[in-house]
């Protein structure tokens, strides 16, 4: 691995959890990915995973940003309860 590092193709010591994943599948598969530079042969699929993943991101930023409009509504409608109960 330190070859194919050295070769610039990996300017960093981190691993990816993509890494981890191959080699606890398959450490040839890993070999000849990572350590060899080997095209995948599943580029495709690894794609349309990427593009279902990133999906799924801006769905659980949409949910949260909802959740928390949903809570200020909430504790606004109690603060407007509260200061028309208080009035009368």
């Amino acid at each position: 691995m330190r070859w194919f590092r050295r070769q610039g193709k990996r300017s960093d010591d981190l691993i990816t959890a993509s890494e981890l994943s191959c080699f606890a599948y398959c450490p040839e598969q890993w070999r000849l990915q990572y350590g060899l530079g080997l095209p995948v042969e599943n580029q495709a699929a690894l794609d349309a995973g990427t593009r279902h993943h990133g999906r799924k991101a801006v769905a659980e930023r949409i949910a949260g940003s909802a959740i928390i409009l949903g809570r200020l509504i909430v504790v606004a409608s109690l603060v407007l309860l509260l200061l028309w109960v208080l009035r009368r």
